[in-house]
């Protein structure tokens, strides 16, 4: 990798795209259990197959070569390499991933990957997820594998995809398993997932990779309608809960003893705190930043006295404001507010592209001049494919140019941004909401048992929109 290249690619994760969910000595993860056997999974939708890329890498990858890509974020599947509690290494997980490689390699494709996006091994399920006390060193010796046998094949490693999201959705929402809302447990999967990265990063050190690690977060700074008193309160607390308690430990090497006070005072139990923890945090912090960018986090002071998380995993077909909203509130800290004049996606979100530039900024305002990658962008919605599959998606383009606008902008304005990742590469599983929810550069049609690949008019989009910014 040119170190002078702007990386423009897509993005995908391994239980979304793979399928092939028992084959080759692959063990069983949460999400395979979750989506065959709990009522919670409310669209009925496993990713036994989705797009099959587990199959279809080599026709994925080449096409993204095609459409002007030149990098590729994809997870590799922690079940996979390491199928049961024993920690013996299944070879043909392996060889899957250095075959993915291969194809990249072929087709000069720079490869991202992610460790963990979501999906832990079952038997890590058991012991209690992301709240066992010995998932950091259990973490670290499965990224110890990773590094070991692929090394500088690849040149970006992500430890975890979107702690803070991924913590809400197992703890707060409850729509993800192990399917809890507990406050408690959202702070220590959390502060785990901290530990997690730093252990990671300690075993990666140890290599003397050329490579460079670093960590996604999946939400931007919180904002606000008005500038009072209570209303930056609001944002302050949001942030600690959303921001602050992932990225501080991972950038700065160690909390805010503001947040620390503000979550005890929130009546949290930090018991779960080491510091033989901290001082490994402190020591091995992230080369890299990568930013998710959907949709800003409006808040207000909470005036509902309640906790209370909510998430529209259903959609409706209209895209109407009428759509259910993700909402969060924590009692005396803050709670979602809702601006009128912005549009909302089929989900409820809200689509406001000046979010990405403000994102960007106050990452470099708190941050300094950490390395950034967009390492995900994209607009989920239900395509219309015609006779022979194709989806003129003007929706997705429309989203994808305003919000490319703002991100350019910012990196114009001083953001050292390195790269940037639609999502998703192709149609996949979208978590709960299933198949319905489209977010792919290409359509996969899932009536086919080929699993048929057709390029949307966004793929060509991008392709030329990747051609004209060649000067980045």
């Amino acid at each position: 990798m040119q170190k002078s290249e702007f990386l423009w690619g897509s993005a995908t994760a391994s239980y979304q795209c793979e399928g092939a969910w028992n084959l080759d000595g692959k063990g069983v993860g949460e999400w395979d259990v979750f989506s065959h056997e709990s009522p919670l999974n409310i669209n009925g939708a496993t990713g036994d197959v989705s797009c099959d890329f587990y199959h279809h890498y080599q026709e994925d990858i080449r096409m993204m070569a095609e459409g002007g890509q030149n990098t590729f974020r994809f997870s590799i599947s922690w079940s996979r390499i390491l199928p049961k509690n024993d920690h013996v290494v299944n070879p043909a997980g392996l060889a899957f991933y250095d075959r993915v490689l291969d194809a990249c390699e072929k087709y000069g494709i720079v490869p991202n990957v992610t460790l963990i996006h979501y999906d832990l091994p079952d038997y890590i399920g058991d012991q209690g997820g992301w709240c066992y006390p010995g998932v950091a060193d259990e973490f670290a010796f499965y990224c110890s594998v990773v590094f070991k046998h692929f090394g500088d094949r690849i040149p970006l490693y992500v430890t975890i995809n979107e702690p803070n999201h991924n913590a809400y959705c197992d703890y707060c929402v409850g729509n993800y398993p192990p399917n809890e809302t507990n406050l408690q447990h959202y702070c220590q999967c959390a502060y785990n997932m901290a530990v997690c990265t730093a252990k990671a990063i300690r075993e990666f050190r140890k290599l003397n990779l050329k490579a460079q690690i670093g960590v996604v977060q999946g939400c931007g700074p919180a904002t606000a309608l008005q500038d009072t008193p209570e209303y930056r309160d609001a944002v302050k607390y949001c942030n600690y809960f959303c921001n602050d308690w992932i990225l501080d430990p991972a950038i700065k090497g160690a909390y805010d003893p503001e947040l620390i006070a503000a979550v005890k005072a929130k009546g949290i139990d930090l018991s779960f705190v080491k510091e033989e923890d901290l001082e490994i945090m402190k020591h091995n912090t992230i080369d890299f930043l990568g930013q998710n960018i959907y949709s800003r986090m409006l808040v207000k002071p909470n005036t509902s006295g309640i906790t209370a998380f909510t998430v529209n995993n259903a959609g409706n077909n209209d895209g109407s404001a009428s759509a259910a909203r993700e909402t969060r509130a924590i009692a005396g800290w803050f709670e979602s507010d809702r601006d009128p004049n912005t549009k909302l996606n089929h989900w409820g979100r809200e689509i406001f592209p000046q979010c990405a530039y403000n994102t960007l900024m106050e990452r470099k305002r708190r941050y300094g001049d950490i390395p950034i990658y967009v390492t995900e962008n994209g607009h989920g919605c239900y395509d219309v494919a015609d006779e022979n599959g194709y989806v003129e998606d003007d929706e997705r383009i429309e989203f994808l140019r305003n919000y490319l606008h703002y991100i350019l902008k910012a990196k114009q304005d001083g953001v050292n941004l390195k790269g940037y990742y639609v999502w998703s590469t192709m149609d996949l599983y979208s978590w709960i909401n299933g198949y319905k929810k489209r977010y792919g550069l290409v359509r996969v049609d899932y009536d086919d048992p080929q699993r048929k690949r057709t390029p949307k008019k966004s793929y060509f989009w991008y392709k030329q929109f990747i051609a004209e910014h060649q000067d980045l």
